[in-house]
C-alpha cells in the first residue's frame, strides 16, 4: 500500500498551477482521477466512496462523476454480468505538450517505462493479491488531446 500512497502524493503534486502551466490543474486533476480510479477498481466491483466523499468530483448524468469546471469525466463500464470492475477517466487536455507532461510524470512516478502497446501504455504495480494497473490511451492526433486512463485491479 506504500506505493499507493506515493502514487496519490505524486498525483497531488501535479495539481499545482506551476506543474500545469497553461492548463490550470487539468493535468493534476486528470492524474488525481487516474489515481482514484486505480484504487477504486476491484475484482468484486468498483468502490466509488472516495469520489462520493470528495469535493473535487460531482455526480454526472451517466452515473459516473465529473469535474465541475474541467473537461474530466469518470465512468464505470459494466462487464457482461452487470458489475463494474474498472474505472475509466476521459480528459481533454489543452495541448499535446500537456499530454507529454502527464505521461512523463507517470514515468517518473512509477520509476519505470510502461509496457507499450500499439495504442496504449500500461503500468503494472503491486503484488498479489493487490496487483493494480493503469492503462493510458493517449491521443496523438488532436490539438487538444482526449486522453483515456483506465484503472484496474488483478
Amino acid at each position: 500500500m506504500r506505493k499507493g500512497l506515493a502514487f496519490l502524493s505524486a498525483a497531488s503534486l501535479l495539481t499545482s498551477p506551476a506543474a500545469a502551466n497553461d492548463a490550470p490543474n487539468v493535468i493534476g486533476d486528470a492524474a488525481d482521477a487516474a489515481a482514484t480510479c486505480v484504487f477504486a477498481a476491484g475484482k468484486e466491483g468498483v468502490d466509488k466512496s472516495k469520489l462520493e466523499e470528495s469535493d473535487k468530483w460531482v455526480p454526472s448524468q451517466s452515473g459516473g462523476f465529473k469535474h465541475p469546471t474541467l473537461p474530466i469525466e469518470i465512468s464505470f463500464p459494466q462487464d457482461p454480468d452487470g458489475i463494474a470492475r474498472i474505472c475509466v477517466v476521459n480528459a481533454t487536455l489543452n495541448s499535446q505538450t500537456n499530454q507529454s507532461e502527464l505521461l512523463a510524470a507517470f514515468k517518473v512516478l512509477f520509476k519505470k517505462e510502461p509496457i507499450t502497446q500499439s495504442n496504449s501504455e500500461i503500468w503494472m504495480f503491486g503484488a498479489p493479491p493487490n496487483v493494480r494497473g493503469l492503462q493510458v490511451f493517449p491521443d496523438n492526433e488532436s490539438e487538444k488531446p482526449e486522453i483515456r486512463l483506465i484503472g484496474a485491479a488483478f
